[in-house]
């Protein structure tokens, strides 16, 4: 009888596992993709700036463009749509760090 009230309970928590995975808009691979490219540019354009200053700019920036943009959403976006958006983020995620320049901003 315990067995099979265990198997029932791990049905239940794997289907609720399940459909909370298909709310999800963005995959893990794509999530990491974001990051990583975030990263990337900040170390090109402010390669001063401090690695745990980059990691909450870039944890910022995929947070919000999680909750705002779906996955083709964030694909169609054309330069000047990301160009806008990135100086956007400078309100929406400033840093915290001080004495470093973004180049092109």
């Amino acid at each position: 009888m315990k067995i099979h009230t265990l198997t029932i309970t791990l049905l239940i928590l794997w289907s609720s596992l399940v459909f909370a995975q298909d709310e999800l808009k963005f995959s893990t691979e794509k999530v990491r993709a974001m990051w990583y490219m975030c990263a990337t540019q900040f170390q090109i354009a402010a390669p001063t700036i401090p690695q745990i200053e980059r990691v909450r700019l870039c944890d910022c920036y995929v947070d919000h463009m999680r909750s705002t943009f779906t996955p083709e959403q964030v694909i169609a976006l054309t330069s000047e749509q990301s160009r806008e958006l990135g100086l956007k983020m400078n309100i929406i995620c400033p840093t915290q760090a001080q004495g470093f320049k973004v180049e092109g901003i």
